[in-house]
């Protein structure tokens, strides 16, 4: 045999020994849940933006998980390390029945056997397909491993892991859930397809409710999915899916869903429950400004009381000087209805009215209606100033109703001054 033969069986047989890549020696899957009941692992390299401490994983700038006993907190954070995930897989009864996952381990338990290094791409690809066939909680344990492994292409498996009607709702959940990151990730062609996967998957009317309702809430999450498509299905026939996809849509600080929902708000044909979930999106965390504005210029064109609600409801929450002198207005406006009055005191309120203010409101409500809800939030406020006001009040309304009601309310206080009042009241 000549020398280079030689040379040649020795490189081969160096292929095929204890260290070469696991893949490289059988099927991954064979390794891992051949023979009897038995815990074994193997690891692979971890995306750029993936470190941990054992169980604690961090994944980019702001998810933390963790799956054990390890919590990540300001203190233990810059001890994140990079490194390898290692996956240990339990095997009982024939069976997986469970995938535990870390970051750069520093030990490993006692029992478990080492099956040694394998690339990202296989070790993502097995856990993806454990998922789609394992009971119970390891299917949707195994989806965290593979979507940390390096140079892996995940988002086909998520998708079909997302599509499958046969599996338990946790693992399809799980699964669409990384599958929002990942869509953030892609170029515009791979984005494009799971946008469309998902409108898809969105408008099925044979699929659960919730399956439809975290599709509609990644395609709003992500920065790359196709946003003309939920705007479509805002303006589509399917009463549910547009209320979802409005909702989603209102959930989004992307300028085209901001812009969706002002025109929205002034389409006539809008139906009425459909317009308030747009006002209080319009009012939602990204609002301007000019989007105040827009609500409180609308307010009395608005032909439901729903709306019109939704719209005291979002500047009570808004607050500032200028929607608190608007709320105190609607507040006296006898053009409205009184359960409207009274719901703009409650938004007066919650927008930071004063006592003075509130005693003001009370002193000009032209009904029995808005002097409860005067009442109710000056009992609320709670101060020596409100407390003074309302024993005012309670000696001085001439409505019995309204009156044996604040004496009631105020009876419960351990207050000296509402205790003077009762036994004056008594002496009457």
């Amino acid at each position: 045999m000549s020398l280079r033969v030689k040379g040649l069986i020795l490189i081969l047989a160096a292929a095929l020994s204890v260290d070469a890549p696991l893949e490289a020696q059988g099927g991954l899957r064979n390794r891992v849940e051949g023979g009897g009941d038995a815990r074994v692992q193997f690891r692979y390299p971890a995306r750029a933006d993936v470190c941990g401490t054992g169980p604690a994983i961090q994944v980019g700038r702001s998810t933390y998980i963790s799956t054990g006993s390890t919590r990540f907190n300001g203190v233990d954070q810059p001890l994140c390390r990079q490194g390898p995930v290692v996956v240990r897989v339990t095997r009982a009864g024939g069976a997986v029945v469970g995938v535990d996952v870390e970051i750069a381990p520093e030990t490993t338990p006692d029992g478990i056997t080492d099956l040694g290094a394998v690339s990202g791409s296989a070790g993502a690809e097995y856990l993806l397909d454990l998922a789609a066939r394992a009971e119970g909680s390891p299917g949707r344990e195994a989806i965290l491993p593979a979507v940390l492994a390096d140079s892996a292409v995940v988002w086909p498996g998520l998708l079909a892991l997302s599509r499958n009607r046969d599996l338990a709702r946790s693992v399809r959940s799980n699964a669409m859930g990384w599958l929002w990151r990942e869509l953030d990730r892609l170029g515009p062609e791979d984005s494009r397809k799971i946008s469309t996967a998902l409108v898809t998957l969105a408008g099925d009317l044979d699929e659960t409710l919730p399956i439809r309702q975290q599709a509609v809430s990644v395609l709003a999450r992500s920065d790359r999915a196709d946003l003309t498509a939920l705007t479509g299905m805002a303006g589509g026939n399917d009463t549910w899916l547009r209320q979802a996809a409005i909702q989603a849509l209102s959930n989004s600080g992307d300028p085209r869903a901001r812009e969706f929902l002002r025109s929205a708000l002034v389409d006539p044909a809008l139906p009425e429950p459909l317009r308030a979930t747009v006002i209080r999106g319009i009012g939602h965390e990204y609002a301007t400004p000019k989007d105040i504005e827009l609500l409180r210029s609308r307010f009395p064109s608005l032909g439901s009381s729903q709306a019109k609600q939704s719209v005291l409801s979002v500047l009570g929450e808004q607050g500032g000087s200028a929607n608190l002198l608007w709320l105190l207005g609607v507040a006296v406006d006898e053009q409205i209805s009184p359960d409207l009055r009274a719901q703009a005191i409650e938004a007066a309120y919650h927008a930071g009215a004063t006592t003075a203010q509130l005693g003001k409101l009370y002193e000009q409500a032209p009904d029995r209606r808005g002097k409860e809800a005067s009442i109710d939030a000056m009992m609320r406020r709670g101060d020596r100033e409100a407390v003074d006001r309302l024993i005012q009040i309670a000696r001085m309304e001439t409505d019995p109703a309204v009156r044996r009601a604040l004496i009631s309310r105020l009876g419960r206080l351990e207050d000296e001054r509402v205790k003077n009042l009762l036994k004056d009241l008594v002496v009457q």
